[in-house]
């Protein structure tokens, strides 16, 4: 099967490569590197990393010639503070590059679109805990969540009356090997790195904002399960748990018999202070349910980090 992956260098997009490689697929990648990384593809296979931005006519024309079958979309300027300070950026990179991209694909003959969207952006800050797929609380609380949000409805706009479906997947916060310790996002792998240097985590705002941590190679099956189905979808993919920044933190102390101590700094404008996924729908959909939980994800993100 020949495979389209965008944003394929980067962290989530890297295990579904490595993943599908072994289903001995013909895969492009086309990722500009903004975020990703070339050695996160530091493993053999039947894949073609075309570096370049996802809109560009090099790409299109890229994508035109390899004419996929299935296209993951997970290229994205995924940085809710960068998407505040520059929100023409985000929109350029969150909205009108994939635009560009669907209609390239309604050229081909790709079947599937599978995006990866995000739970915890796209809801608002929520009403009801765990969220669903239906609770909408209001708009997103930052450029970024908006984009998401805006390209999921034009997602369905643009692939209605089409060959091709779609499964547009809300992700909850994903973690695991190869997310970058010294990024934005990526709280597991940020703190896990601070004490592994001894040194002081911090935290913005009082620590009781919450979270749903999903472990990436549990997402890379949801995808996949999620392609393998004509029909459209809109599924949560997250744990249903619900951890807090300090809870995280003294599971970490715990881990690393430990006895510092973070630091406390000011609230990040556009946060959520909860943010946690209903997944039942995806189980009854797909038949996924997480299979990691935060414990096992967590030894695998030292093991990586030590390495």
């Amino acid at each position: 099967m020949k495979i389209l992956i965008t944003g394929g260098a980067g962290f989530i997009g890297s295990h579904l490569v490595e993943k599908l490689i072994t289903e001995k697929n013909e895969i492009l990648i086309i990722d500009n590197l903004m975020t990703g990384k070339k050695e996160n593809l530091s493993f053999e296979g039947n894949y073609e990393l075309f570096i370049d931005d996802l809109g560009s006519e090099k790409s299109l024309n890229k994508v035109t010639e390899f004419n996929p079958d299935i296209c993951f979309h997970l290229a994205a300027q995924a940085s809710v503070v960068v998407s505040l300070s520059n929100p023409a950026l985000d929109f350029d990179h969150n909205i009108l590059q994939p635009i560009l991209l669907l209609k390239t694909l309604l050229k081909t003959d790709c079947k599937k679109f599978v995006f990866s969207s995000s739970g915890g952006t796209i809801f608002g800050e929520p009403v009801n805990v765990p969220t669903s797929e239906e609770d909408f609380a209001g708009e997103p609380q930052s450029p970024y969540g908006v984009a998401k949000k805006r390209l999921n409805e034009l997602i369905q706009i643009i692939t209605k009356d089409t060959n091709m479906s779609y499964s547009i997947l809300n992700f909850s916060n994903v973690f695991g090997p190869r997310q970058d310790p010294h990024g934005e996002a990526g709280v597991i792998s940020i703190f896990s790195n601070k004490f592994l240097s001894n040194e002081q985590p911090i935290i913005y705002g009082d620590g009781n904002q919450t979270r749903d941590y999903v472990y990436v190679l549990d997402v890379v099956e949801a995808m996949i399960l999620s392609s393998r189905t004509e029909e459209n979808l809109f599924l949560n993919i997250g744990t249903g748990n619900e951890t807090s920044v300090n809870q995280l933190v003294q599971i970490m102390k715990d881990k690393f018999n430990s006895e510092i101590e973070p630091i406390y700094q000011d609230a990040r404008e556009g946060e959520l202070l909860r943010s946690v996924l209903d997944n039942s729908k995806a189980l009854a959909t797909i038949g996924w349910k997480p299979v990691y939980d935060l414990n096992i994800g967590m030894e695998k993100v030292v093991d990586w980090l030590k390495t």
